[in-house]
């Protein structure tokens, strides 16, 4: 991966921190992204080289445009975006409030939407890859999660859509779902819930950059399933 640019969201902690410093390991300059990226302690530690943080509300379109805009400015394109940017607060249907509901698939799914559209306005010329963080919960019954469960079911079924249609830019979608990780995410949804005692951020960070190699291209535009077996 040396040499390549990569865009990262949700870089300030869980998968998208740990996919950024291996990414970064592997040679590639990232640019470290989430809404306070610049002010982050985890990412101030783990950032190092070519690679630089910057903000990014991936539900603000005018953030989004501006952030795109000055990375264009800055290297002219990209070579690949990684979405691991999301946002939970469960309840019960009857609960749920409608404001609850607009934020969950503002922050998951149409962040998803505007940073692969203006990713894509740098990658179509060259090429490229797109790999987005769904769950399991876009797959399986979640009841208590409806919001949540129907915006990464959302991102699933949009990443095997723009997979077929950005063919001809010869760029790659990828969809990874991952089980019970122990993210700061995860603590929202399970507070009780041992996080030495599922999966770690780590572990789908390792498929993440899976994804980066040539011999992943069989997985392209398909949920790809993240799960250990304790």
């Amino acid at each position: 991966m040396e040499g390549k640019i990569i865009v990262v969201t949700g870089a300030s902690s869980g998968i998208g921190l740990q996919t950024a410093i291996k990414a970064q390991e592997a040679g590639a300059t990232v640019i470290f992204a989430s809404r306070n990226a610049k002010d982050s302690k985890a990412v101030k530690t783990a950032i190092h080289g070519s690679s630089i943080a910057k903000n990014l509300d991936v539900g603000c379109e005018k953030s989004v445009k501006e952030f795109f805009n000055d990375i264009k400015e800055t290297y002219t394109s990209i070579d690949a975006l990684v979405n691991c940017a999301g946002f939970v607060n469960p309840e019960s249907l009857l609960n749920t409030s409608l404001e609850n509901w607009n934020t969950t698939l503002n922050i998951n799914l149409t962040g998803t939407f505007l940073t692969c559209k203006h990713a894509t306005l740098l990658m179509k010329r060259n090429g490229g890859k797109i790999i987005n963080v769904a769950s399991t919960a876009g797959l399986t019954p979640r009841p208590g999660w409806s919001a949540y469960a129907a915006a990464k079911s959302g991102v699933i079924n949009f990443s095997n859509a723009i997979a077929e249609e950005l063919k001809d830019y010869r760029i790659k979608v990828f969809v990874i779902c991952p089980g019970r990780t122990a993210t700061p995410l995860r603590k929202i949804l399970a507070p009780n819930e041992d996080p030495n005692s599922i999966m770690q951020p780590e572990a789908v960070a390792d498929v993440v950059m899976m994804c980066f190699t040539k011999q992943a291209e069989v997985l392209e535009g398909q949920p790809i399933l993240v799960r250990e077996r304790f």
